[in-house]
């Protein structure tokens, strides 16, 4: 049955595009098990969705490092039996991309950017199997970008360049598990590297986690972190400042203890639990539970899933002034076949508050290219259709689509209701996983938004990416 699921994981993968593009330039603290791999994060979205940084890692060692479908792998000469395996096990990978966005904003300004970057990362072997260390440099430079079109989060505003060292951290792995100190990536459904811009999210932390294992049914990571580097800026900051387009002053600097645990007690069945604290400002906790029913090759396999994050003022209530508390539901089905990938979504809010995401990517499953669907007292309902063309032989080639309505939304100011919002979402990707183009990546994604009472009614917004990944790593891995 394993090997039959395995098979059946990679055709899944390819189908939509997920498997990570880049796991060391953005290693994480995200551990899970097989079947969380199924998750919001990579099956429920569209590729748009999937970016390098936002993939769970499966293996941590160098001897258990799979084959890198969407890298360019390049082999280090082999070296001596007397070389440390900091130098022999050591990894280092080059992302080079190009991201050109331009959107109509509702509010009749208008968002505009192409800009050229990407990060050069490296993940050293261990010396004495215990201490190692991992580094990465991030750029993203203006090719195109009008002073007055900003806020496209691909250039640190108004429209300048990004250049900062993004990871530095020394790590100790002991048993299954390893403790990280240092500029770092968290990948975890509340704290992520959200990377679908230029650049993604990085910490400065101090995080405890297990390594993956296939034998083990359950994975967990605990830190505390004290800065965060947004993906448009070249500063770290407290990670209460960066709740600050929220309410907060920035006066009182606090960090985030988080804890997240996930659990696979039976075939196909998985839970995640996970809470983080920014004390005197925000208490937010997420819960999920996924079943995937694991249909033989050749069936419709149904994937279902439900999540809630729940989210309260704690201590001195400094980021709106005033206690609240409000909650974001969504549940999913989901149908994989013959290339094919359907799903419906619903989601709905707590009448107290707009939910906040400010950490990273929201583990809604109705979050879109746009919005997220977070108002308060707000519902969300929709599908999506995307289609893997390789089963006709365009290999590498993906569309597909996805259409929400969200309603009953309130302004917690002044009570009124809000518009209702609809967005649609269209894509189209092609990501070779072999020949001459392996590691290449070009994908071009229309989204556009509906809402009444606005200078414009509409908010259409285009983006183009191109990348192209490529890891050296030691020769003879795992095949």
């Amino acid at each position: 049955m394993r090997s039959v699921r395995s098979k059946r994981d990679r055709r899944g993968q390819i189908s939509i595009g997920l498997l990570a593009a880049g796991w060391i330039g953005i290693g994480s603290v995200g551990v899970v098990t097989r079947s969380q791999a199924q998750s919001q994060f990579q099956q429920l979205l569209p590729d748009l969705r999937k970016e390098v940084a936002d993939q769970d890692r499966y293996f941590w060692t160098v001897e258990k490092i799979p084959p890198q479908p969407y890298m360019n792998e390049v082999f280090w000469p082999r070296y001596s039996a007397d070389t440390p395996k900091f130098f022999s096990e050591s990894l280092l990978q080059f992302v080079a991309r190009t991201f050109y966005l331009t959107r109509e904003n509702l509010d009749g300004s208008k968002s505009q950017a192409w800009a050229g970057g990407g990060w050069l990362a490296f993940r050293s072997g261990l010396i004495a199997d215990m201490f190692g260390v991992q580094a990465a440099f991030y750029t993203s430079q203006p090719i195109f970008a009008p002073l007055d079109q900003g806020g496209t989060v691909l250039l640190a505003p108004p429209q300048n360049s990004i250049g900062v060292l993004g990871q530095i951290y020394g790590r100790v792995q002991i048993g299954d598990q390893e403790i990280r100190g240092g500029r770092q990536l968290v990948d975890t459904p509340l704290i992520n590297p959200q990377d679908n811009r230029m650049l993604p999210n990085t910490f400065e932390a101090a995080t405890l986690v297990s390594l993956p294992d296939r034998d083990r049914n359950y994975d967990y990571a605990v830190g505390y972190l004290w800065n965060m580097k947004q993906r448009d800026s070249n500063d770290f900051i407290p990670m209460s400042d960066a709740l600050a387009s929220n309410g907060s002053n920035g006066v009182v600097n606090r960090g985030a203890p988080f804890g997240m645990l996930k659990y696979q007690p039976v075939a196909g069945l998985s839970l995640v639990a996970m809470d983080y604290n920014v004390q005197d400002f925000i208490n937010t906790a997420f819960a999920q539970l996924e079943y995937d029913f694991r249909q033989p090759i050749g069936a419709p396999n149904w994937i279902v899933g439900a999540n809630v994050t729940n989210q309260r003022s704690v201590g001195a209530n400094l980021l709106t002034g005033t206690p609240f508390q409000t909650y974001q539901a969504s549940a999913k089905v989901q149908m994989l076949y013959s290339g094919w990938t359907l799903f419906v979504v619903g989601s709905m809010n707590g009448p107290g508050s707009n939910t906040i995401s400010l950490f990273g990517g929201n583990p809604n499953y109705a979050s879109m290219l746009q919005l997220t669907f977070d108002n308060a007292n707000q519902k969300a309902v929709g599908g999506s259709i995307a289609y893997d063309l390789g089963t006709v032989g365009l290999s590498g080639l993906s569309i597909g689509a996805w259409y929400m309505h969200g309603w009953d939304a309130i302004n917690t100011s002044t009570g009124l209701g809000i518009p209702d919002q609809n967005e649609l979402d269209v894509w189209i990707q092609y990501r070779p996983t072999e020949g001459p183009l392996k590691g290449f990546r070009l994908r071009a994604q229309y989204a556009n938004v509906w809402q009444q009472g606005n200078v414009r009614n509409t908010q259409p917004e285009l983006q183009v990416v191109i990348d192209y990944t490529v890891l050296m790593r030691p020769p003879s891995p795992v095949r």
